[in-house]
Order: C-alpha cells, then structure tokens, then sequence
C-alpha cells in the first residue's frame, strides 16, 4: 500500500509538468498551424522563398513542415535560430521533371500563440523561379490551418 501511495503522489506531481489535468508549462497558450501558399499561375515552380511573419499578436515560431506536392513535401530550408522570434523565412527548390504549376501549398508554419492574444499572419514572398534559375512572377499568400 505505500509503494501505491507513493506512485500516486509521484504522478500528481508529474502531471501538470506534463501539461495534464491542468495548465501546460506555457500557461494559457495555444498552438495553431498556418499553411503558406505560392502560386505561379501556369508556370511550373521549381524554388521560392518566403517570409512569414506575425502581423498581429504574440506568436513564437515553432515548426515547419513541407507542403503538399511531393516535390515539396519535405521541410523547407530556415534558419532554427532565427525562427525563434515572430518571422521565419523559409525556402525550397526542386529539380524534378515534374513540378506544380497554379496555387501550391509549399509549407506549414507552426506557432505557439501567447494566452489572450489573438495572431494574425502576413507573407512576403522574396524571390520565385522555374527550372532554368530564372525568376518568376508569383504572389504568395497563407491560411490559418
């Protein structure tokens, strides 16, 4: 029975580290995913690079995945450090025969919104290309997920 009562005792004081059964160790804060677009009409695109950031609220940066079509569906090239604040820039290229052409869901972008703050998010889209290198008109846009 004390062995009982002391693994009972351990977990209640576990759980609240592990964010159960009460406030996780970032308080009130939540996390949501926004998914960043690129769309280069009919022009097939082979590399973009972006920024993201918060254009309102109190966010960190926490994550990034790849976007939808294969081509870029591994994580985008950033720099772990400088994401550590409001904006992460993030970039990609591919060699495939084959690329996306029209409105492509490049990444996911994960953040950690501060309690009582309401983000919203803006893209820069800083430079786009085909597969010969050269530069092309696209815009970018993001979606909170």
């Amino acid at each position: 029975m004390k062995q009982a009562a002391a693994i009972v005792a351990l977990l209640a004081c576990l759980l609240p580290l592990a964010g159960l059964g009460g406030r996780n160790r970032h308080g009130d804060a939540r996390f949501e995913a926004v998914d960043v677009f690129v769309n280069a009409g009919n022009t097939p695109l082979a590399a973009y690079q972006v920024e993201v950031k918060a254009s309102a609220g109190r966010v960190k940066v926490v994550g990034v995945e790849g976007g939808e079509p294969k081509v870029f569906a591994a994580p985008p090239y950033y720099d772990p450090k400088a994401m550590q604040n409001e904006r992460v820039i993030v970039g990609a290229f591919s060699t495939a025969a084959e690329l996306p052409t029209g409105r492509i869901r490049v990444a996911r972008v994960h953040v950690m919104v501060e309690a009582g703050e309401e983000a919203a998010y803006a893209v820069t889209l800083m430079t786009a290309g085909n597969s010969a290198g050269q530069r092309i008109d696209a815009t970018a846009t993001v979606e909170k997920h």
